[in-house]
């Protein structure tokens, strides 16, 4: 009894036991991924390519050991039409629980740009639930990580993280589909300021009883991260930590997600916000809207997506 109780300690101490159970690179990214090519669910101007047209285009490239998933940022596009030309690719597998790590050189970037990191269920929204890992707008310099659920779900605010909290109700009703979220106050973690300094690494811990999301700068990530079993006791506090009271019903709201990573234009939200707040440098136009004034932007200046792409070295799952 005494040698069980001991091991049991260890565990805990230690943390999960984890297992590689797939690495996305360079070799085999596309390979593992599916091109969404219909309407963007978000309300994006965006015109979502197939693999054969981005790649035709040179939206796409796995070059130099890096995977590349840019826009258009060569031509002038019709107010009419869809949108920007960008992509959205899909998980061919679907995951519950477990540690997802994404390595990365560069972030889209740029006024009107909404890109994302993200996992969602595959059954009819919300209903599997979505975790918002990588997400932002327009000019934003912070991430915001989020959850977003079906039905009551609350977490708690008195957690140890290094964000800022923005909401603690996950639930999809709540103030205009906001979730419960925090944003990042890591220095570099998000915007241009992530690209100048190398990029970085996101980790994101799924259990049935909590969620935790970390950004190691380039400098700090940890030596545990990369190792055969990553230890998430060696990550430090994490920027957004989701537990109790919902967490309680974690493994029924959040279940059988595929990883998504895609960049659209305005929409819901990066229409919404565009040329909004204080230190903004994103232009209204006058007479227009905010939601009215980021379409404008995005059809008529191709040269300000020239740094709106994602440069990804690896995407590494464990469980």
């Amino acid at each position: 009894m005494l040698s069980l109780a001991l091991g049991l300690l260890l565990q805990v101490v230690r943390g999960l036991e984890y297992t590689l159970i797939q690495n996305y690179n360079a070799s085999n990214f596309f390979d593992g991924f599916t091109f969404f090519t219909g309407q963007d669910p978000t309300g994006g101007f965006v015109d979502f390519l197939s693999y054969e047209l981005a790649l035709n285009k040179s939206l796409i490239d796995n070059i130099s050991d890096v995977v590349y998933l840019a826009v258009d940022h060569t031509n002038v596009i019709s107010l009419d039409g869809p949108g920007r030309p960008s992509v959205r690719l899909e998980s061919k597998m679907t995951f519950t629980e477990g540690l997802f790590v994404l390595d990365l050189l560069h972030l889209p970037v740029g006024c009107g740009t909404w890109p994302a990191f993200w996992t969602v269920g595959l059954g009819d929204w919300p209903a599997n639930g979505e975790i918002d890992i990588i997400e932002g707008v327009n000019d934003a310099t912070g991430n915001d990580a989020s959850l977003h659920a079906a039905g009551e779900c609350t977490v708690s605010k008195d957690v140890d993280q290094t964000g800022k909290w923005k909401s603690t109700d996950c639930n999809i009703g709540h103030d205009k589909n906001q979730g419960c979220g925090t944003t990042f106050t890591e220095p570099y973690n998000f915007g241009p300021d992530f690209n100048t300094n190398g990029g970085g690494v996101y980790a994101m811990e799924w259990t049935n009883s909590s969620i935790n999301i970390w950004f190691f700068s380039p400098e700090n990530v940890p030596e545990s991260l990369f190792s055969p079993s990553p230890d998430t006791n060696d990550f430090g506090i994490p920027g957004a930590s989701f537990s109790g009271p919902c967490s309680d019903s974690f493994a029924q709201k959040f279940f059988n997600h595929t990883l998504i990573i895609d960049t659209t234009f305005c929409g819901g939200w990066g229409g919404g916000t565009f040329g909004t707040g204080e230190e903004t440098q994103c232009p209204l136009v006058d007479s227009a809207g905010p939601d009215a004034s980021c379409k404008s932007f995005v059809a008529m200046n191709p040269q300000a997506f020239n740094e709106t792409y994602w440069a990804i070295k690896s995407l590494t799952i464990w469980q």
